[in-house]
């Protein structure tokens, strides 16, 4: 009779400890929408008339090349990688199609050679990582300094303006949205398909959980660090047409290291695992929302450029340490 009323009682609390797990679980999974709906109340009460469509479409054309830069990133770091590249290769994209359609080139090409070279140098990344089996923080710091010196020597710190026919064509607004916005969300929308209802993502969740354990599987591990890399390279191309559009310009400063720590944040704040095998495109769009948010809210308050980028590096801490620490819940 003990015997059973032990079992019986040690059957409830592994139950309760089950459905304690699947609270806290369920609450790290939807803590990025729960954070940007708390974001968009506070700014609200600071900026009068926050919570209007212009003001809405304002903030969502600034987020949109970092929302795209971040769903590059989230791949690579669902792979349990990182790439600190994104910002160099997309300045130096911009640069090179700039430079080409400034000497009479031909916008659409100018626009195609800013999408090639941005994912010829994220391929390069990805065989070096994969099949030379270097180290991504390595690989991609140094392609970082690599892109970002190139494009100071080229243009020698002098922003290369793009013809009026291309940002206009990029900046024209379908139904009242402004392409960028439309075109941040046809990228999420594909990413977010292909990395949950593909065999390419399912390999590439597989790959970030384990890659020993993948590759006795049968997933090609090689093949799919290398698409992932080459794919953040392409999204930094994608991003670069978006800020050339909306600066009228290209310069090496697209490029500077602060925006590696935005789109980093951005992924993170969005629930992607800076450990590999937990995110998706679309909370990587929501966490480059809530990061755009939090930045015009710094700098509507004067606060100074090195405190912003202190407060944005205790933001990634934090939910870097939520994620550890679901992690470390779900090993139990």
């Amino acid at each position: 009779m003990n015997l059973h009323n032990s079992g019986i009682s040690q059957l409830f609390s592994k139950q309760g400890a089950s459905n304690t797990h699947e609270l806290y679980l369920n609450w790290t999974r939807y803590l990025p929408y729960i954070v940007l709906i708390v974001v968009f109340i506070a700014v609200s009460f600071v900026v009068p008339y926050f919570l209007t469509v212009p003001n809405i479409l304002s903030v969502l054309l600034q987020t949109s090349s970092l929302a795209v830069l971040a769903i590059g990133q989230a791949a690579v770091l669902i792979l349990g990688g990182i790439d600190l590249s994104m910002p160099g290769v997309m300045a130096l994209g911009a640069i090179f199609g700039a430079m080409y359609m400034e000497s009479g080139g031909n916008s659409v090409i100018g626009g195609l050679v800013m999408i090639l070279v941005p994912t010829t140098l994220g391929f390069i990344n990805g065989v070096s990582i994969s099949y030379f089996n270097m180290i991504p923080f390595v690989v991609t710091m140094a392609m970082q300094a690599i892109t970002i010196g190139a494009a100071t020597m080229i243009t020698n710190q002098i922003s290369i303006p793009v013809s009026q026919n291309f940002c206009d064509a990029i900046l024209k607004k379908v139904i009242g949205i402004p392409l960028p916005i439309i075109i941040m969300l046809v990228v999420a929308l594909c990413s977010q398909f292909v990395m949950t209802k593909t065999y390419f993502g399912r390999w590439l969740y597989s790959a970030g959980t384990s890659i020993p354990t993948s590759k006795v599987s049968g997933i090609p591990t090689k093949r799919v660090v290398l698409a992932a890399y080459t794919f953040a390279g392409m999204m930094g191309g994608v991003a670069a047409i978006i800020m050339t559009s909306r600066l009228y310009a290209a310069s090496p400063q697209m490029g500077k290291d602060s925006v590696a720590m935005d789109i980093i944040a951005s992924a993170a704040v969005g629930g992607v695992s800076t450990m590999g095998g937990v995110g998706t495109a679309l909370n990587a769009v929501v966490g480059a929302i809530i990061i755009t948010l939090i930045s015009n809210v710094m700098n509507m308050a004067n606060v100074s450029y090195y405190l912003t980028l202190v407060i944005k590096g205790l933001i990634i801490i934090a939910f870097v340490a939520i994620d550890a620490n679901s992690r470390r819940k779900l090993s139990r």
